[in-house]
């Protein structure tokens, strides 16, 4: 008899898991990742990074950490264009066996592509020779098997970083505005990267993505955690909670103020006065104190916050 989970996570990955600096995700986050593993939590990664940034950067440490084989660990990739299960990976006791999920290598046969959110080939092209006169603060993220990205240099400084994406995406937009080809795409600007994608992406079409992934592989869980660190991850608990699903969605970064919603939200302050970190934590801090809370309910179906 297949048990139902007392919860399940839908986590962004820039910010709560892996760190906006310096892209790594802290032990303490893979340590608590796998625990929740063992407890049978499904875990969806739903991110606009790229599924290869995925393999690399979060699903490598989860293996050699030693997460189980089948644990219900999924990811949705560019905000919903690319996804794949934890499952379909290669042997957790080999790790350095991951796939590469690039242009260059390919596509693993297990990975879904929705080639109707593709960037045309050409206005790819495009962007790419546009974004050539910004490479002393960007690069072009070739890892994207569906969207453009042009990401913040690792190690440059923020503040020169914003002065060139405003002038760059001044210029992607008028692009994209001229081109006939673009009409289905839009810009997405974030505090790390510029992203041209297909009108339809966000984290509500990964929320989506998630739930058909996590309800395919087992039962759904009794309540909903989301967690991000921008005002576009709010659309995961948007959608959660049109479906009616219970949800209470956690804010790693709420500088930007916390909006009215039907849910409830918790930051670094509200898991500080639960003994979780710091009240002034943010991003990756705050989402490994969330993740070490969540461990704590886990199987406490009616706590709260």
């Amino acid at each position: 008899m297949r048990t139902v989970p007392p919860l399940g996570l839908l986590l962004d990955v820039d910010g709560p898991i892996a760190s906006p600096e310096t892209r790594r995700v802290p032990d303490g986050i893979v340590t608590a990742l796998v625990s929740l593993a063992g407890r049978g939590i499904p875990v969806v990664f739903n991110t606009g990074r790229s599924a290869d940034f995925v393999l690399r950067h979060v699903a490598a440490p989860l293996l050699a950490a030693g997460l189980p084989g089948d644990a219900r660990f999924h990811a949705v990739c560019e905000k919903g264009a690319v996804h794949f299960s934890f499952t379909s990976l290669a042997d957790p006791a080999d790790p350095a066996g991951l796939p590469r999920a690039t242009r260059a290598h390919g596509v693993p046969a297990w990975m879904e592509v929705d080639a109707g959110m593709r960037l045309p080939a050409d206005l790819e092209s495009r962007l790419v020779r546009l974004m050539g006169d910004y490479a002393d603060t960007m690069f072009y993220d070739d890892t994207k098997l569906a969207m453009f990205s042009a990401e913040m240099n690792v190690g440059e400084s923020p503040e020169r970083y914003r002065a060139a994406q405003r002038d760059f995406e001044d210029r992607v937009a008028t692009l994209l505005a001229e081109d006939r080809s673009a009409e289905a795409f839009q810009l997405d600007s974030t505090i790390i990267s510029s992203d041209v994608e297909h009108a339809s992406s966000g984290k509500d079409r990964g929320a989506e993505r998630s739930w058909g992934l996590i309800a395919a592989d087992g039962e759904l869980p009794m309540r909903w955690f989301t967690c991000g660190d921008s005002r576009t991850d709010y659309a995961m608990a948007d959608w959660l909670q049109a479906r009616g699903a219970p949800v209470i969605h956690v804010d790693v970064r709420h500088e930007d103020g916390i909006p009215e919603t039907p849910y409830r939200v918790m930051t670094s302050e509200d898991l500080a006065a639960q003994g979780f970190g710091t009240p002034e934590g943010r991003h990756e801090e705050a989402g490994q104190a969330f993740l070490e809370w969540a461990l704590k309910t886990t199987g406490a179906p009616n706590a709260t916050m």
